[in-house]
């Protein structure tokens, strides 16, 4: 699931770049954050964002906006089954057309991580090179 929503991402940065060049700086950012109640992943790219007319389809099976060949339509899809059915967590996106896309997962700790004295974390990656 997180090797499909990177080398998606990956795939939004290398069309940006076919479009606008050099000039262009592709950025890949991984950020976590915990709370007591829940462990969350956000994966962003500045590549060319979701058009609105699609977003409400993104994680529908066998739907892909990559042209034939590139892309089977079952990456997003499976990945929000086993989020939010495997382990009943959230798969959210959130986009601006020609800027960027960021898909934000969310988990609930488990009773045992409950138990643990509660405290919040974030992590940071950023900047990976295309």
């Amino acid at each position: 699931m997180l090797i499909n929503l990177l080398t998606n991402a990956f795939y939004a940065v290398a069309e940006k770049r076919k479009l606008l060049g050099e000039a262009y700086e592709p950025e890949i950012s991984v950020r976590t954050e915990q709370t007591e109640k829940e462990v969350c992943l956000r994966i962003r790219d500045n590549g060319n964002g979701i058009p609105a007319e699609v977003r409400q389809r993104i994680f529908e099976p066998f739907f892909t906006t990559k042209p034939t060949g590139e892309g089977t339509g079952l990456g997003l899809s499976l990945s929000y089954d086993i989020i939010t059915k495997g382990h009943r967590g959230t798969l959210n996106v959130e986009t601006k057309e020609g800027q960027f896309t960021e898909f934000i997962i969310c988990l609930p700790r488990t009773v045992g991580a409950a138990q643990r004295p509660a405290h919040t974390a974030t992590a940071e990656m950023t900047k990976a090179s295309v």
